[in-house]
């Protein structure tokens, strides 16, 4: 039985960058049960899901983020929704998706909702032949304005991100420069990392070991999951909605209940006309 998936967090010896792992092996699982996807579809999903894990550690308590990217070529859209406790549900349409993309044209966009705000933060990226990684970190420096670079996994269903601390002496209040730029410091931790990758363990603690061993502390984990916020009455408001603006027999025509699935997590609703009817 898989261990549930974990982004493990540090802080390095002289406290100038952090490193955060996510281990996704569980992840990836539930995730292949969730969407019936195959093939390179499958992998290039996959791919989205990781590479998106590491933004919750730029989130605050009870904070949401949305990562949305519409291709043009190839044609697909993918949503991954975020909180700042490790929840996640994520969509990639069409359904049958079976490619996967070195380069992406098209938009993505980064939301940001902020506890007790009713306007969210936006941010549109334009995707001109580039790669996800790249979108991400694309991310990073535009939408965050951080030095920080996102580091996908080839061997295992894991992802590092290595950030750069703001650079100031809080304890003195004065600024000072960091004994390595963030190039020169993924040069130093590519090759253990790479083998940390390549043991693809699902052990929180060994992974831990592993880098506190490059010359990091570990700060804390966190577990990441998928959870929807899909519900029957959710669904229920969406059918009425519709029935509102056509009409009741146009949606139920001759059946006495319809059944709705969510997008995200593929769950199915039965829905009686009845129900809506007493509504309208």
């Amino acid at each position: 039985m898989l261990n549930t998936s974990k982004l493990i967090s540090f802080i390095d010896d002289k406290k100038e960058y952090t490193l955060h792992i996510a281990e996704g092996q569980k992840l990836v699982h539930d995730l292949a049960i969730i969407h019936d996807l195959k093939g390179k579809g499958f992998a290039f999903f996959r791919d989205c899901v990781l590479s998106a894990i590491p933004l919750i550690t730029l989130l605050k308590p009870k904070e949401n983020l949305g990562l949305y990217i519409d291709s043009e070529d190839p044609f697909f859209m993918f949503k991954v929704e975020m909180s700042e406790e490790g929840y996640f549900r994520t969509l990639l349409m069409p359904e049958a998706f079976n490619d996967f993309p070195e380069k992406l044209m098209g938009r993505a966009r980064l939301t940001k909702i902020f506890p007790g705000q009713k306007n969210p933060y936006n941010s549109v990226i334009e995707l001109n032949q580039t790669s996800l990684n790249e979108a991400v970190n694309i991310i990073l420096t535009e939408s965050y304005q951080i030095k920080g670079k996102v580091i996908l996994s080839q061997d295992s269903d894991q992802v590092a991100f290595l950030m750069q601390l703001p650079r100031k002496n809080w304890d003195k209040e004065e600024e000072f420069e960091p004994s390595q730029e963030i190039g020169d410091k993924l040069k130093e931790i590519e090759k253990p990392l790479n083998e940390l990758f390549k043991k693809g363990s699902n052990e929180d603690s060994f992974i831990a070991k592993e880098v506190e061993s490059m010359g990091f502390q570990h700060l804390k984990s966190k577990e990441v999951n998928f959870k929807c916020a899909c519900s029957y009455e959710r669904m229920v408001t969406g059918v009425l909605s519709l029935v509102q603006s056509t009409s009741l027999d146009n949606v139920f025509e001759q059946d006495s209940s319809i059944e709705t699935k969510c997008d995200y997590c593929k769950t199915f609703y039965k829905i009686p006309k009845d129900h809506i009817a007493s509504l309208v």
